[in-house]
């Protein structure tokens, strides 16, 4: 069993968190999001679509496709977690201490070692949690995001 349908499963008896989002499977989604940024990284996904039919062409436009992708997303949490520790550092000790695992996070990505990048950016925003639930003045790393969705932001998602 998975470790989203062990979260899901323990869920029915547990009323602390009702309406909370499943963290455990949250978690869990992220740990599966590794294996298949690989896959995408590695391998067509052989399907027929707008990059027309299977051959070398559509499969090498497919891992094109894929390694963007996944280097987008490493880089967009990479460059949210120096930002917001380059900002909040001098605040909040012990931020700058996470200066070294950003740069470690970057060198991997720059040997395109996507699996250790974001294992250690969700490293990062694991430890930033934790240092958010003994100090609750420190302000959450993702609040630009939020701005931005809700459309109080200067560059809403369109």
């Amino acid at each position: 069993m998975s470790n989203s349908q062990n979260a899901g499963g323990s869920r029915a008896g547990d009323t602390r968190n009702a309406g909370a989002p499943d963290t455990q499977a949250l978690v869990g989604l992220l740990e599966n999001l590794v294996p298949l940024l690989l896959h995408f990284q590695t391998q067509s996904i052989g399907q027929l679509g707008p990059l027309g039919p299977e051959g070398a062409r559509s499969a090498k436009l497919e891992q094109e496709a894929a390694v963007a992708f996944t280097e987008d997303i490493i880089l967009d949490a990479l460059r949210n977690l120096s930002t917001y520790v380059q900002k909040n550092a001098s605040r909040y000790p012990g931020l700058d201490s996470y200066a070294g695992i950003l740069a470690d996070a970057r060198r991997a990505l720059i040997a395109r070692d996507y699996q250790r990048a974001l294992s250690q950016i969700f490293d990062a925003y694991r430890a930033i949690a934790v240092l958010r639930a003994i100090r609750p003045e420190l302000p959450p790393v993702r609040q630009r995001a939020s701005d931005e969705l809700s459309g109080s932001g200067g560059d809403a998602v369109h």
